[in-house]
């Protein structure tokens, strides 16, 4: 076998990106490459070939002539050895609770932490960190996207990400239409994890419930917030709520 055979290598086994410090490269190098053969060489052939693009340094991204891997599972693929899940915007698309467009993935890690890396063309992969413990308590499992693997955040935890960290989500001011689409069931999970997450994510849910005219599930009804939180830190309406110490 080639330099050449490396993209079909990974292609056959679903793998979109090539990591040089990955050991996935050290099996398909040793596998494929001849002994001796410097793998820059072989990159910078690959590169000059149209086969591969580089997304980062040491990352490839492998050019499938048949069909373009989803952005998705290029950005879950960019940290399949290590501990991680893609939340809210493209989860809640993936889960069909919004089809608005993804600038941004976001994917959630608890052990290391890593720089926004720019598809080129496509959406920004933003890696955040997570602390151990709530990764730990996070809702997430492996789903397969046209063939590729995805580890993702259930609809639930999706939305508690949201609403922990505003930030960590483009289109949050859809999370109203979000709860909405939930089942009664689903909300007072939610409610439950925010709670345990943080006072300032359970304080957001409740005001958006309230807004919404939803049940306040049971976990919410005793709780007295003493700070004054932002529903959208950076962008505010002017409105105040004085049961829940949310500003929006």
């Amino acid at each position: 076998m080639s330099c050449s055979d490396i993209p079909g290598w990974y292609l056959k086994r679903h793998l979109p990106v090539i990591d040089l410090r990955s050991a996935t490269w050290q099996t398909a190098r040793s596998e494929v490459l001849p002994s001796g053969y410097e793998p820059a060489v072989c990159l910078r052939r690959l590169l000059s070939a149209g086969k591969v693009r580089r997304i980062g340094k040491g990352l490839y991204l492998v050019i499938d002539p048949v069909r373009e891997p989803p952005a998705v599972a290029v950005a879950s693929a960019l940290f399949g050895e290590t501990e991680h899940y893609v939340t809210t915007d493209a989860a809640l698309r993936i889960h069909g609770l919004i089809d608005q467009p993804l600038p941004t993935i976001t994917v959630v890690l608890a052990s290391i932490r890593r720089r926004p890396i720019d598809l080129k063309g496509g959406p920004t992969v933003r890696p955040v960190w997570l602390a151990r413990g709530s990764f730990d308590r996070s809702d997430k499992y492996a789903m397969t996207l046209d063939g590729f693997v995805v580890r993702i955040a259930s609809r639930e935890q999706a939305v508690v990400d949201a609403l922990a960290e505003p930030k960590w989500m483009t289109h949050s001011t859809l999370l109203p239409e979000v709860l909405v689409q939930l089942r009664q069931s689903e909300v007072d999970s939610v409610a439950h994890a925010t709670v345990k997450r943080s006072t300032a994510a359970a304080q957001r849910l409740g005001y958006l419930l309230s807004e919404a005219r939803l049940p306040i599930p049971a976990d919410l009804a005793e709780l007295k917030p003493q700070s004054v939180v932002d529903l959208n830190p950076g962008r505010r309406s002017g409105a105040f709520s004085t049961r829940w110490r949310v500003r929006d």
